[in-house]
């Protein structure tokens, strides 16, 4: 039997143009099921991101892992290759939220955490009794993923890596905490350690949802990373900035920076979208400073939508981020993602403009799909983009550069941020638009 894995891409603009680079990052979670297929499997590996699907290859099972922005895209290839009779597997989060709809696309759809039925499913693929769904009960682990299915493939300079799955936090335009129910599920520390070894390249990003969910263990991670001269950036809640401790093993750690979501400055939006740990954490300004003494880059993401953001909205949280000098700063419009809290809210007060916006030709990356209180949706979306272009001009670079403590601390720091910086803007130009689905 021969699995073919395929990492679907978002959807791709008409004439061939460039897919985002910051976009084409190692596909872990085939890597993981990869591992987790016996040798007496033949495996095949496709990325839509960087090259034409095969729709002629010879396999006898396509295994294809699907996100709300990749599901139309994924649905089309799925199709594809059941027109040959080729057995389909659909799986990831858009499939275990959105189960019925992912059925009609595939021949078993796997929900939850593959890991706990990944054996279930092969063997029923070979006594031909696959059945329709399959559950993952969660809370295993693989101990050492396999990414001889990266070789030969540009996926960047860093290394992706899992130290533990879910959140307990309660945010409303989440997805993850809908995924795994408000649960948080750390990997044992010595297989984290052990694949952190194993990895040739010198910068890794730890994909936790929320790194710091337990900050103990966090501090454990540090203490046992020091000696293994790795530079490292990950996902955190704001209340870690508080703790000197921490703070000071991740930056001996190699820390090089970490990404936060601060979402909005208004107390009464935050309240609303269910980010609590902010409003606990309020003063900003302290933590950034904080972040700031131990040579800590932030990566900051804003969310715009709220029912008090406004345009003024926009230009505070432009002076906040160029005032708290920003490695990057994200200028997101919410988003309303089937199955969260918030795309029940809309539909329930009658907000949405499409039923299933992320199936729907007419709707490009970039589109608001809800009924915003103060803006249009195309004035919100353009708000967004403005901003986003401001933030990664000449000028507010080169402000940002000058921050020697947390953006150009050492020559390859510095040499980073104005490349990284300075290639976000044809990033932003090249993301904008781009379609649910559409053939490469």
């Amino acid at each position: 039997m021969t699995i073919l894995f395929i990492q679907p891409a978002v959807g791709h603009k008409a004439g061939g143009a460039t897919y985002p680079k910051t976009w084409i990052m190692e596909p872990l979670a085939l890597a993981v099921l990869s591992a987790l297929t016996p040798k007496g499997i033949d495996r095949l590996f496709m990325d839509d991101r960087l090259n034409e699907v095969d729709y002629a290859a010879e396999a006898d099972v396509v295994a294809i892992p699907v996100e709300c922005y990749t599901a139309a895209r994924s649905y089309e290839i799925a199709d594809r290759f059941r027109v040959r009779g080729i057995t389909v597997l659909l799986g990831g989060f858009h499939t275990t939220l959105n189960p019925e709809e992912a059925t009609e696309h595939a021949d078993a759809i796997v929900c939850g955490d593959a890991e706990t039925v990944w054996d279930e499913v092969l063997s029923d693929l070979c006594s031909h009794s696959l059945k329709r769904k399959y559950v993952g009960r969660g809370g295993v682990f693989c101990p050492l993923p396999d990414r001889t299915l990266f070789r030969g493939r540009p996926y960047g300079m860093a290394n992706l890596v899992e130290t533990a799955r879910g959140c307990m936090f309660a945010c409303e335009f989440c997805s993850v905490t809908k995924f795994f129910n408000r649960r948080y599920t750390p990997r044992p520390l010595d297989d984290v350690i052990a694949e952190v070894r194993s990895l040739k390249k010198d910068y890794l990003f730890f994909v936790d949802d929320n790194l710091a969910m337990d900050v103990p263990r966090l501090k454990e991670l540090c203490r046992r990373m020091i000696p293994l001269k790795k530079k490292w950036m990950g996902q955190l809640s704001i209340h870690t900035a508080n703790d000197d401790e921490l703070l000071a093993l991740m930056a001996e750690s190699g820390c090089a920076g970490v990404l936060i979501g601060f979402e909005s400055l208004d107390a009464d939006t935050l309240s609303v979208m269910g980010k609590r740990v902010n409003t606990a954490n309020a003063d900003y300004a302290r933590a950034i400073a904080n972040l700031r003494r131990y040579h800590l880059s932030i990566y900051a993401t804003f969310v715009f939508g709220y029912d008090n953001d406004t345009e003024e909205t926009f230009r505070r949280t432009y002076d906040f981020a160029m005032e708290s000098r920003f490695f990057f700063a994200a200028f997101n419009h919410l988003v309303p993602f089937p199955g969260t809290d918030v795309h029940a809210r809309f539909v329930r007060e009658g907000r949405m403009l499409h039923e299933k916006w992320w199936l729907d030709p007419s709707v490009g990356f970039g589109d608001v799909v809800f009924r915003p209180k103060n803006f249009t949706p195309e004035k919100l979306a353009e708000m967004c983009q403005t901003y986003r272009l401001k933030y990664y001009s000449l000028p507010s670079i080169l402000k940002r550069g000058m921050d020697v403590k947390a953006n150009t601390h050492g020559l390859v720091k510095a040499l980073f941020f104005y490349y990284s910086n300075f290639s976000q803007k044809l990033e932003i130009l090249r993301r904008r638009g781009l379609p649910n689905g559409g053939e490469p």
